[in-house]
């Protein structure tokens, strides 16, 4: 299992601290580990809160909460501290452990670890609530803490997303990761578990892929792969990536979101003239990361497209509670899986709760299937409005828009107004993007609203983040 650190504690692999500029060993990370799980030794499962960053502390911190049999609450250190007390307050967690030199932490009865820069608290509070034994993790349902509805993952949805990815990425104990996603989003931590399985290196950094000392640590401990969702990968285009000297890379990976065919034909070229491999993905927290991915020698031929199931995987369209097997059909995508949730929790009373989901996942996104099997995503269930009548698809006018003025465009609206946001400085992307959408879909230009923005709100995952985005029409 990918926490069993003593099955690959025999390999060269390990673990740098980007911070501390060290390499940890296997070996060495199992004595870390052990001491801590010795602290959070306990004859009842209890919900740990990791308040966490990148750093190898709270990999490890992770790690001895899980070997200890509890169930973890990733959250982001940087969340604001009133999210941080809300989430709290709700699911009455046990023992908060923090990163950073003084994390924020609620009152409880402090106990000294060994290992820098972390912070353990145990609540003085009589336990609470019991939880599901196979529990193993929490993530937020955003990719912000904004929302208290968390997604429960069980032991083996993370070992068998992880075997999977394992498989389908040929990761093997010499490749070696770099964070470059937090740890709290679940495809950032499902690089950490991969990588932990295969036994390979992890490169463990809380530097900005903008930032010189990120690509300083990329090249001097040879990272093999890095990891993005579509915000990274503009954040390259920026950097000038075609540029970029880094012969150690041997793979790219992209989910987190579509990225626009542009963009992956840019980078799909970038990759066939260096000779590395460039992987497409689509994923839910829903289904522990990784639903689906195109084979890097097939990406040329499939843009636009979300691939096959991960291996052990299923996907399937329905329609009005019929399967559709004709290519080209469009319907709603349902997952079948050993990766996919128990179930939502909204209150600590749900961590109670079994397995609500056996295996299956509405995924919500609708989509269709090519003759070879490829499947494609048109957009989302409930991403729909309706003016005067006519049902308008917001993600299908997203893509539509970011094609013609290869801008990022995200809508919103509601049923007598459609509201589109540009990342731009020119009015006459605006006067475009209006005359488009009001031409091709019939409308009156009194129910389009087109703004510019220096930037689409994103939240910590690189996502589009459609509630700010809604409010940014107010």
């Amino acid at each position: 299992m990918l926490w069993q650190i003593e099955d690959v504690a025999g390999g060269n692999g390990g673990l740098y601290d980007a911070t501390e500029r060290r390499f940890v060993s296997y070996s060495e990370l199992l004595g870390n580990v052990s001491a801590l799980q010795s602290v959070l030794a306990s004859n009842r499962k209890l919900l740990v809160a990791l308040f966490c960053d990148n750093s190898l502390a709270c990999i490890a911190a992770y790690l001895a909460a899980l070997r200890a049999g509890h169930a973890v609450l990733l959250v982001n250190a940087a969340t604001d501290l009133s999210l941080k007390k809300r989430l709290c307050d709700i699911y009455s967690p046990e023992v908060v452990i923090g990163a950073g030199k003084r994390p924020d932490l609620p009152e409880g009865r402090a106990v000294a670890v060994a290992m820098a820069k972390l912070a353990v608290t145990f609540s003085q509070k009589p336990p609470a609530g019991e939880i599901y034994p196979d529990t193993a993790l929490l993530l937020s349902t955003s990719g912000t803490t904004g929302s208290p509805k968390l997604i429960r993952l069980s032991h083996r949805n993370l070992q068998a997303n992880a075997e999977a990815i394992v498989q389908y990425l040929g990761i093997t104990s010499s490749e070696t990761a770099i964070t470059s996603l937090p740890l709290s989003y679940s495809y950032g931590l499902s690089v950490v578990n991969s990588h932990l399985l295969a036994g390979a290196n992890l490169v463990c950094t809380n530097a900005s892929l903008m930032t010189q000392d990120f690509w300083k640590d990329f090249s001097e401990r040879r990272c093999s792969s890095f990891a993005g969702v579509p915000f990274s990968y503009s954040m390259l285009e920026r950097l000038h990536f075609e540029r970029m000297d880094l012969p150690s890379l041997r793979t790219m990976t992209q989910a987190g979101g579509r990225l626009a065919p542009e963009k992956v034909q840019f980078f799909a070229d970038i990759a066939k003239r260096k000779g590395f491999r460039f992987f497409v993905m689509y994923g839910q927290t829903e289904a522990t990361a990784r639903i689906s991915y195109v084979p890097w020698e097939r990406l040329a031929d499939k843009i636009g497209s979300i691939g096959l199931p991960v291996p052990g995987g299923n996907l399937r369209l329905m329609q009005e509670g019929r399967e559709i097997t004709d290519p080209f059909r469009e319907g709603e995508l349902i997952y079948s899986g050993p990766n996919v949730m128990l179930g939502y929790a909204e209150t600590r009373e749900c961590l109670a709760k079994g397995d609500q989901s056996p295996g299956t996942l509405h995924t919500g996104d609708l989509g269709y299937r090519d003759a070879e099997g490829y499947f494609y995503i048109t957009g989302r269930l409930k991403r729909f409005i309706k003016i005067y009548g006519l049902r308008l698809n917001l993600d299908e006018i997203e893509k539509m828009l970011e094609s013609a003025l290869r801008r990022s465009v995200a809508c919103s609206g509601s049923d007598d107004n459609l509201h589109v946001l540009v990342e731009s400085n020119s009015e006459a992307d605006a006067a475009e993007a209006l005359q488009r959408v009001v031409s091709l879909y019939k409308l009156h230009h009194s129910s389009v609203c087109v703004r510019l923005v220096a930037a689409l709100p994103v939240n910590a995952s690189g996502k589009k983040e459609y509630v700010r985005i809604g409010h940014e029409r107010e």
